[in-house]
């Protein structure tokens, strides 16, 4: 290799390194060049989502120390008129076919109930200062409907 270039002419050797470098160059474009351009542009459109979605998690962060910095309302309600008072106000009174208060637990049983009532008596709950320490769903042959049993404590 080194024999050629030294037998090649003056004018060869300048033309072997000017193809040489347009060939380089030619790699540098296709390979590195070209996929940057759209990595650039990809990262043009997706700016804005991705600044909104940072500024909805700085909202979430500050909401978050907010919660932290202030104490939780302390509740001095009983334990049962609450469930009582929030199964009435969801209509699930009448299907409740247990109810009763024990060593700050309230245990409920339903028989039947449809299951798609659960997730908001729980949510009303929750609001109202109740937790669920234990809970069994079992599926009933009837569509749609569980035998339920929670037990409730105060959060």
């Amino acid at each position: 290799m080194i024999e050629a270039w030294q037998r090649a002419s003056v004018r060869e050797q300048r033309m072997i390194v000017v193809a040489a470098i347009v060939v380089v160059f030619g790699f540098g474009y296709a390979f590195a060049w070209t996929p940057m351009l759209g990595d650039i542009d990809r990262l043009t459109r997706d700016l804005p989502r991705a600044r909104s979605v940072l500024d909805a998690a700085r909202a979430q962060a500050d909401s978050v120390a907010s919660l932290e910095r202030s104490p939780a309302p302390v509740r001095t309600q009983e334990l049962l008129p609450t469930v009582e008072r929030v199964l009435a106000e969801r209509n699930l009174r009448q299907q409740a076919t247990a109810l009763d208060a024990n060593e700050g637990r309230v245990r409920l049983t339903f028989a039947a109930v449809r299951f798609d009532a659960i997730p908001g008596l729980l949510d009303a709950l929750q609001r109202a200062g109740v937790r669920v320490a234990d809970a069994t769903l079992v599926q009933r042959v009837e569509a749609g409907t569980v035998r339920a049993e929670f037990a409730f404590v105060r959060s």
